[in-house]
């Protein structure tokens, strides 16, 4: 019961896969999980407020250094001077927004530090360059207000002769940004943030430069800075985190799908697929007087390499026999409406939905009440999402076949992701009774009493089906998903080895028993080992992988994760799984370069959460 669709459901029912499902996550989840635990316990709160940070819109005042008691003693300081000079403060973010008259900006100016020449600057003390980059900055601020955007920018530029002060290029990145000059912006703050790695001005008016010109990439690393620096209370630099992130990730996964050749996901993915459904079909069969045709004889082999679990060649198989039935019109061909419903399933699986719709209705033009394809069709329609058209598709399939059991368990399983409970536990019983052989109806009835809180039914569900079906290794899996997020991590670990005693081909047992394991025991080696073992039986289990780079994550293993967040990325079998691996992969990147580029912070960081 893993496939997309069928055990959509099962992973949202609260198991312990929920934990790997990368889908319907905000930044801040992916962000905080990339953060070493000592780290996000004191970032929690990121979880809880909603209070404002910084903004980026005009000139300075300070180096935007965030500790509120060196800000009040900065304060304190400059209105002492000014007590004993008669001048306020320079900054722009401290005047009157008023514009002021364009003579106003240059009244009054006696000094004209502008116009010394390098060696009268360099004959100079300390505290009269000081002195003299203040008052240049101080008539750039006035003429930023006045939108004289030139002249500001040249006195910033003038101030920068008698001061490095990170202000300045801050400032007349402001100006560049006003005039739409994205580069010199970027080029700007990158100065800016030389002199000063903790300046929240510069990095967000850097962020929404690179954002400007598409750079979401180094936008997004910007934005995070900003968010880890202020203890993720900067909702203005956590807000365009996630836009930036949804951009990138939208961009890349659209570009990857339409460049990406076809392909079936992993075996594992298939196969309960598959075994969600009674049976695929039934196999053609000559008479006695009349060999099968060529495409039966095609279908026939299929239908022995899926037995198999050798799915590319059963995939190539269907395709040559859905060939020959256009090939040889004049041919009877026993087993058609199966063959192009077949073929549209490996299309559905594949991702390629719009020749899978047409397989489909292929299928129902030769035979107008085939349910194997209204269920399958119905599959591909709760992918796009459109469960209005499921419903239909499931009422057709009921009205074609009314005692028909996968008929009531896939309208329960819709039912399921409607959250509509006790509907979907209703059908689920209905398919139970109907076909006492049919093992994921009742899994799927222990799963929603459990979801809402009949504890005791929901045992009773799961013990009476390990009695019949003492055999079947996904119930115990998914057994033990129950148990594990009831808490019973004990007894969750045994049912998901007995789940591998039955089936040590199953990779998810293993990946649950080490979520289980590395939750409960924190024993790392143990939860590596089972998860490298659900990869030698599955290289390419997107579950496996993603739990691998969850738990390397925790480790601290950042390289590693991040490497097997890539390989995520790759096996991804739609878009939208797409968005959300490249979303996990950025956010780990952005914030493991953040830990190499600020090792100083990032244990400034781990002592206040201590």
């Amino acid at each position: 019961m893993t496939d997309r669709v069928v055990d959509e459901s099962a992973q949202k029912s609260g198991s312990v896969i929920d934990k790997l499902n990368l889908g319907e996550r905000s930044w801040k989840f992916y962000a905080a999980a990339s953060i070493p635990p000592i780290v996000a316990a004191g970032l929690a709160i990121w979880y809880y407020s909603s209070r404002g940070g910084s903004g980026s819109g005009g000139p300075d005042s300070e180096s935007a250094k965030k500790d509120d008691k060196k800000k009040r003693q900065r304060k304190a300081k400059k209105s002492k001077k000014a007590a004993k000079t008669g001048e306020g403060e320079n900054d722009a973010a401290s005047e009157s927004t008023d514009k002021p008259k364009a003579a106003s900006v240059d009244a009054g100016d006696e000094e004209r530090p502008e116009s010394m020449t390098e060696a009268q600057i360099a004959a100079l003390d300390k505290d009269s360059k000081k002195r003299l980059a203040q008052s240049l900055k101080s008539r750039g601020n006035k003429f930023f207000q006045a939108k004289r955007y030139p002249k500001a920018i040249e006195m910033y530029t003038q101030a920068l002769r008698f001061e490095e002060d990170p202000v300045f290029y801050s400032n007349r990145a402001a100006c560049y940004a006003a005039e739409n000059n994205t580069e010199r912006v970027i080029e700007d703050c990158t100065s800016a943030l030389k002199h000063e790695p903790r300046y929240v001005k510069a990095l967000m008016r850097r962020a929404q430069a690179y954002e400007t010109t598409d750079r979401f990439r180094d936008a997004l690393y910007d934005f995070t800075t900003v968010c880890i620096m202020e203890d993720f209370n900067n909702t203005v630099a956590a807000t365009a985190a996630e836009r930036v992130l949804k951009k990138l990730a939208e961009a890349e996964a659209r570009e990857r799908v339409e460049k990406r050749k076809p392909r079936l996901p992993s075996k594992s993915f298939i196969s309960g697929y598959l075994n969600s459904f009674r049976s695929c079909g039934d196999k053609a069969v000559a008479d006695e007087d009349q060999q099968l045709s060529r495409a039966d004889v095609l279908y026939n082999e299929a239908f022995g390499l899926i037995e198999q679990q050798k799915y590319a060649e059963a995939v190539e198989a269907i395709d040559r026999a859905a060939a020959a039935i256009e090939e040889s019109s004049d041919e009877t061909v026993q087993r058609a409406d199966d063959i192009y419903s077949l073929r549209g399933m490996f299309n559905f699986l594949r991702s390629n939905l719009d020749q899978a719709v047409g397989d489909f209705e292929k299928a129902l033009e030769l035979n107008p009440g085939h349910v194997r394809t209204f269920l399958r069709k119905a599959n591909l329609y709760t992918e796009k999402k459109d469960l209005d058209m499921v419903s239909q598709l499931l009422d057709q399939a009921e009205q074609a076949a009314p005692e028909n059991a996968e008929v009531f368990f896939q309208k329960g399983q819709v039912r399921f992701l409607k959250q509509e409970f006790v509907e979907a536990a209703d059908n689920y019983e209905r398919a139970s009774k109907l076909d006492g052989e049919f093992v994921y109806p009742r899994i799927q009835l222990g799963v929603v009493q459990f979801k809402i809180g009949k504890m005791e039914q929901a045992m009773e569900t799961f013990n009476e089906a390990m009695k019949r079906f003492p055999e079947r290794s996904d119930l115990y899996n998914y057994y033990g998903e129950v148990l594990a997020e009831q808490g019973g991590s004990e007894s969750a670990i045994n049912a998901f080895e007995r789940a591998i005693e039955l089936d040590g081909n199953n990779p998810l047992p293993y990946v649950n028993q080490a979520i289980a394991t590395f939750q409960s025991t924190g024993n790392a080696d143990k939860a590596l080992t089972l998860i490298r073992d659900a990869l030698q039986v599955d290289p390419e289990c997107e579950l496996a992988v993603a739990a691998l780079s969850q738990i390397y994550l925790q480790l601290g293993m950042f390289e590693e994760s991040l490497s097997m967040l890539r390989r995520a990325v790759d096996l991804a079998k739609s878009e939208e799984e797409m968005v959300s691996a490249i979303t996990f992969r950025e956010t780990t990147a952005a914030q493991f370069r953040f830990m190499k580029e600020h090792p100083e912070l990032l244990n400034k960081m781990m002592m206040s959460a201590l």
